[in-house]
């Protein structure tokens, strides 16, 4: 049955927020993921219709943008789901900012990423310390593992990124949730077996027997990017010499999701006890992280000074008309939730 169309003025809506979190996901800022279909959420519309050349009525999410949207990103379920990375968040947090030795943190980290994946259906992925070369962390769906590089997970912590690692070690399960999706798609579309799977693509022949058992007999939005790009890259031929792991099977990465949801959970949510600024202002811790939003978002506040004069003024209003919020220089929550990522 066809997801309704919504447009603005539709609020308290479960099809809004998932609408807001596809748009926020494909880099559409949305503000708040809160079901409210507002001007914002109307303007990151707007722009992913125009950008994609979709036939609904502009500002309309009906038939044409959910089934542009669903194809290119799949829905938000196993790992991409709010509640699994707020899951993960909660489980790892105390962890990853504790003073365990780095082999105890890590093995918290794997347990707790483990348990997502063991939810979605994917069969356990060891995480462990090794040679990634000169990558944070690596998933090779041949061993069907995660090397992590132990020098930068110990920089990161020593410098006080532990989100970064948080999110590395989340961000490479979500490959084995994709591989494994993608060789459950061979298993029933392809009618491969688990030694046909392993032969084509070099999959760990215990979970492509796994795979083998338990095929996917259609494709749908869940699993069409899936298996668009495996028959992009590999065809209907052994795996060419030189392939490399896909960095992403489908259009949606879990990329950053970890650190914002990180973010949101040492501030209570995205715009909330957050200061009304404006120029003239003398918060300047508040107003230093404006700057730095600013510059985020390819604005020109000038120096980090927490200094709320004309230059931040001038930058603010220029983000503000170009996210189609009033342009007052006023820093309220409507701003706030644009500009926080």
């Amino acid at each position: 049955m066809p997801r309704p169309a919504v447009r603005q003025g539709d609020f308290d809506n479960n099809d809004v927020r998932l609408l807001q979190r596809m748009l926020r996901d494909l880099h559409y800022p949305v503000g708040q993921i809160d079901g409210d279909f507002g001007p914002v959420t109307e303007a990151a519309l707007v722009s992913y219709q125009s950008d994609h050349m979709i036939g609904d009525p502009p500002g309309v999410c009906d038939v044409n943008t959910w089934a542009a949207l669903e194809a290119q990103f799949g829905d938000l379920d196993g790992l991409r789901s709010e509640e699994s990375v707020e899951d993960y968040v909660d489980d790892t947090y105390g962890t990853a900012h504790s003073s365990m030795d780095p082999d105890q943190q890590l093995a918290r980290l794997a347990e707790s990423a483990n348990e997502q994946l063991a939810a979605a259906g994917v069969p356990h992925v060891p995480i462990r310390f090794g040679d990634a070369g000169t990558n944070w962390a690596v998933f090779d769906w041949r061993p069907w593992s995660v090397t992590v590089n132990r020098d930068l997970y110990v920089q990161a912590q020593e410098a006080g990124n532990a989100s970064e690692n948080m999110d590395t070690i989340y961000h490479e399960s979500r490959h084995a949730e994709q591989w494994w999706t993608i060789a459950r798609l061979l298993a029933g579309l392809y009618d491969l077996d688990g030694a046909a799977i392993n032969t084509r693509t070099e999959l760990n022949l215990d979970i492509a027997n796994q795979a083998a058992k338990d095929p996917i007999l259609q494709s749908n939005t869940k699993t069409d990017a899936a298996i668009h790009w495996y028959e992009q890259t590999f065809g209907t031929s052994p795996v060419p010499a030189g392939v490399d792991a896909p960095r992403e099977a489908d259009a949606g990465a879990t990329g950053g999701s970890v650190k914002r949801q990180v973010r949101e959970y040492v501030e209570g949510g995205p715009a909330t006890g957050r200061a009304v600024l404006r120029r003239g202002h003398e918060d300047a811790g508040e107003i230093r992280y404006l700057q730095e939003l600013l510059i985020y978002r390819h604005f020109q506040p000038g120096r980090v000074d927490g200094d709320f004069g004309p230059i931040t003024d001038a930058a603010v209003k220029a983000f503000q008309a170009s996210r189609g919020l009033e342009d007052d220089g006023l820093v309220g929550r409507l701003t706030w939730e644009a500009l926080l990522p």
